[in-house]
């Protein structure tokens, strides 16, 4: 039995193909996977719409209160309906794209269509490890997000399995259905308690393909829930990025969809459309890389700057008698015990350098750790991450981050005012400026254009009918327009650190990282080791009832998602998938 996948292609020439692979592991658990992320995701969707019942009547009696009480009333109620409907959605959307669920409710419910990655984007970067002269990010788009988990198990009984001789195994089978269920219930309440989203519509995942010298290519995978692993793994010398692809396929893991690259041509394989860098800039007038190139001589150029002043700064001291020095390391060390107390206006000087070198170390921190909008004129998107929140820029407590203006200018003025001190070093503002102007370039364009048209169509999509006759071939128009505006938006929208360059803050800030690499560790037994062993366990029952049973690809989806256990997803929507798949 052979699960085929119908994928949209762009006909422009520069939108190429990778290849997926999809062996028949995939092909049958990615369906039970995604039913049930449909039906948790309805049943959520319900929790909201329940405790939002009494806000919604009471900014409804609002709006008609307004009506009766003012003249000029046309948009005071669409009004009130526009942000009730964004205290829905962004309560439920773990998505960076403003009511971006809207797409991806819609794509879940082609039922069949929802299945495996849609479009794979292509970014280039600057290489930032030794010997690395580019580094590609390739980032895939799923319908939803499957949070760790273990597959759906069911009795012995319902397989069809006759027990005869083999009755013996039957206490096997009633124990592994029971570690799964409880398994399961197990992450979903600790999920719960700390308010992990494990299913969600919408996600990306990405995996980087770094080209060093001597044509060396390497290759950087993601765990459980995108994050990166820790080395690079050598993929092979090849005379270009094309034909390093055509040798790889990029697998991604049932239950999470952490992407990997393997150097083996699995088969079957699946292909789907590629946007490459070079489309990217032609079509959406964004190009990171050129953006990146700049960012990163500024590095390079703080870091300069730093060494130079920490050179003076030393140079000052041994130049002090010996008296002086020991008084100033006494006050040195009062001021590290009790942050409050300043150093005495005699050592100024060492101040003025001291102040200059924090400054530019936390300005190269903050060219990883904030969101590249943020890198121009701006204002603070909301849901966006709150940069004074985040403990890699926890140095920012006071710093008004919806101003106008570059994140990096604002803070060297926060920081002046701050600390009573004038920064001197303009070669740095001015460069700061100049990359303010590039990104704003981008950015402005992109949110003017692109982000914009987004919204408009998202708007438009969410009036659709679930009876209208040609509602598969509108969602997936809409998806083939709206999910390359969504991955861009991806990338503006978060910091290097988190998207492209992982290595560039200390391991000691990236605990998720150190978590998902515990779980995944070949030499743990209980994370997602057992896992897949329980997935393969899956897949061999699944095999038996499908073919003891005879059914095709159309018939088994049918057939699990009219099990009584779905109970949370809407009746219409229930009939929209199965006439879907007639």
């Amino acid at each position: 039995m052979v699960f085929s996948v119908q994928q949209s292609v762009n006909k422009d020439s520069e939108v190429t193909q990778v290849k997926i692979a999809h062996d028949f592991q995939k092909q049958i658990l990615e369906i039970p996977s995604l039913i049930r992320v449909i039906n948790n995701y309805y049943h959520n969707k319900s929790d909201v719409q329940a405790k939002l019942k009494p806000l919604a009547l009471k900014k409804f009696k609002e709006g008609l209160k307004t009506i009766e009480n003012d003249k000029d009333w046309l948009y005071t109620l669409p009004t009130a309906l526009s942000v009730l409907s964004e205290d829905l959605l962004h309560k439920k959307d773990a998505f960076r794209f403003p009511d971006s669920i809207i797409l991806f409710e819609a794509w879940m419910n082609l039922g069949f269509g929802a299945l495996y990655p849609r479009l794979a984007l292509h970014y280039k970067f600057p290489g930032l490890l030794k010997g690395e002269k580019i580094r590609h990010v390739f980032q895939f788009t799923f319908s939803t997000s499957r949070g760790f988990g273990f597959p759906i198990y069911f009795g012995p009984e319902f397989y069809g399995y006759i027990l005869t001789i083999g009755k013996i195994l039957e206490p096997l089978f009633k124990w592994s259905h029971t570690i799964c269920h409880r398994a399961n219930q197990a992450i979903f309440l600790v999920g719960k308690r700390y308010g992990i989203k494990r299913h969600h519509p919408g996600e990306f995942e990405s995996v980087i393909i770094s080209e060093y010298e001597n044509n060396m290519f390497k290759g950087t995978n993601t765990l459980l829930h995108g994050y990166f692993t820790q080395d690079p793994k050598k993929l092979g010398v090849y005379s270009n990025l094309e034909e390093t692809l055509e040798n790889i396929v990029f697998s991604y893991s049932i239950g999470d969809h952490a992407m990997n690259i393997e150097k083996e041509m699995q088969k079957p394989t699946i292909n789907i459309p590629l946007m490459t860098h070079e489309y990217i800039v032609k079509n959406y007038n964004v190009n990171f890389n050129k953006y990146l190139k700049s960012l990163i001589a500024i590095k390079n150029l703080l870091i300069k700057k730093i060494l130079r002043y920490k050179k003076q700064k030393k140079e000052y001291i041994n130049n002090m008698k010996r008296i002086e020095r020991i008084k100033f390391r006494i006050g040195q060390s009062k001021t590290f015990s009790i942050p409050r107390l300043k150093l005495s206006k005699r050592y100024s000087k060492i101040q003025e350098y001291s102040l200059h070198i924090k400054l530019m170390e936390r300005l190269i921190e903050m060219l990883w750790t904030s969101p590249l909008y943020s890198h121009t004129i701006h204002y603070a998107i909301n849901e966006e991450t709150d940069l004074q929140k985040t403990s890699e820029n926890r140095f920012v407590t006071n710093f008004d981050n919806k101003s106008i203006g570059s994140i990096f200018l604002l803070y060297v003025t926060h920081f002046e005012e701050t600390n009573g001190f004038t920064f001197k070093e303009l070669e740095v503002l001015n460069e700061l400026e100049k990359i303010r102007d590039i990104m704003g370039t981008m950015w402005l364009y992109f949110k003017e254009k692109h982000f914009n048209f987004a919204l408009k169509k998202l708007s438009t999509l969410s009036t659709l009918s679930l009876d209208n006759y040609d509602y598969k071939k509108i969602v997936n128009e809409y998806i083939d327009n709206l999910i390359p505006i969504f991955s861009i938006y991806e990338i503006f929208n978060r910091s290097l650190s988190e998207s492209v360059y992982p290595e560039s803050i200390p391991q000691t800030k990236r605990l998720g990282a150190y978590i998902a690499r515990f779980l995944t560790s070949r030499f743990n037994p209980f994370g997602v080791n057992l896992m897949n062993l329980f997935n393969k366990l899956a897949f061999y029952n699944w095999s038996y009832f499908i073919l003891r049973r005879k059914l095709n690809r159309t018939r088994f989806f049918n057939t699990l998602f009219k099990l009584p256990i779905w109970k949370h997803i809407p009746h219409n929507v229930v009939k929209k998938i199965l006439d879907t798949e007639l």
